[in-house]
């Protein structure tokens, strides 16, 4: 599998030890490349493959660097391109498609506020926020909220009394307007954030949210930059419709759930072809000798992985990696027994390892 001139500086930088991050500032700005599988035909999706809605707008942008900001080092992302799923949905098979689709608005901030057919993609920064793109009216978004709201404090048996605490008013910042307080929805014509300290003691969700924005729009510096292992398993990606990126935070911290002492991250990304679609499969370690000692070869040689093609396995590093293609019918989250027999297993699931 050849390498671009970003695949090689981002496993540079990692396998350093983070000594290139200067020189991967400037890689990571969601610029598509050219993907011939995986645009074997002609598509009217309003998103582009980098990762951008029809405004322009890149998820990657919003991957705020956890090092300026409240939010913590290790959050995961989950990304879905709404609209190229949507626009792909007669070549992936009936199965894979439900699963997807459940998938992917599962990530939308106030489901039950918008209209779904608005949201263009969707982005979650593990527990720290939600983020849909799309097309979006804030005042229509008011109201729904406030007669949620006011559903929600009639419905209750207990008397309303002089003392409730009312809602804060709309407040206006930087273009969005934010509704809330310990659940704070931040809406634009073009973003949705939702951003919530519940049951949490670590901060206030307005002040979240402002430091959020504030980044993404003073254009500060993004996760990859603060973070090698998601700068190096991002690095991997110019173009995706379905990714998850579960990263070591970099002092160690973080272990995802994963055995610490073997495997510190992961990544998985889909991007669908009308007929072919495009799989890249990444693991952080380490260290270069955990990485060498890995059973990554052995595990991508299983059943679950018997309908990809051309699943060549690179090292570099703390990284293992590799890509491959499937026939897009074919697709069904890395389950054996492909879509057709319904498979639907935890180790399946897009969303989890």
């Amino acid at each position: 599998m050849p390498r671009t001139r970003r695949n090689v500086l981002q496993m540079t930088a990692l396998a350093l030890g983070g000594s290139g991050l200067t020189s991967l500032a400037g890689c990571l700005g969601g610029t598509a490349g050219t993907d011939e599988t995986a645009t074997d035909g002609p598509t009217t999706a309003p998103s582009t493959d980098d990762g951008s809605d029809e405004s322009g707008e890149s998820f990657r942008e919003w991957l705020i660097d956890p090092t300026n900001t409240p939010l913590r080092d290790g959050y995961g992302i989950v990304y879905h391109d709404v609209a190229a799923i949507r626009e792909r949905r007669d070549a992936i098979h009936e199965n894979a498609y439900e699963r997807l689709k459940s998938e992917m608005l599962r990530e939308a901030p106030a489901r039950n506020l918008l209209d779904t057919e608005d949201v263009s993609a969707t982005l979650s920064l593990d527990f720290e926020a939600k983020i849909a793109f799309g097309s979006f009216d804030p005042d229509a978004f008011g109201e729904r909220l406030a007669e949620k709201w006011n559903a929600r404090a009639t419905s209750t048996d207990e008397p309303t009394t002089p003392t409730r605490t009312p809602r804060p008013e709309p407040e206006e910042y930087r273009g969005f307007r934010l509704f809330g307080d310990r659940r704070v929805y931040a809406v634009s014509e073009d973003i949705v954030l939702l951003v919530s300290t519940m049951g949490r003691r670590d901060g206030d969700s307005l002040e979240r949210a402002r430091a959020i924005l504030d980044a993404r729009l003073d254009g500060e510096t993004r996760y990859p930059d603060g973070n090698e292992y998601v700068g190096a398993m991002l690095g991997l990606v110019e173009e995706t419709h379905a990714l998850t990126c579960y990263p070591e935070a970099m002092d160690g911290s973080s272990s995802r759930g994963f055995r610490k002492d073997v495997i510190t991250g992961g990544l998985k990304s889909w991007r669908f072809g009308p007929q072919t679609t495009e799989f890249t499969f990444a693991n952080t370690y380490p260290d270069a000798k955990a990485a060498k000692n890995a059973e990554f070869e052995a595990y991508v040689e299983s059943d679950r992985f018997d309908p990809y093609d051309g699943l060549d396995v690179t090292t570099d590093g703390k990284m293992v990696w590799t890509k491959g293609t499937i026939p897009t019918g074919e697709f069904d989250h890395l389950s054996p027994g492909g879509p057709g027999d319904s498979v639907h297993t935890a180790n399946g699931n897009l969303a989890r390892r």
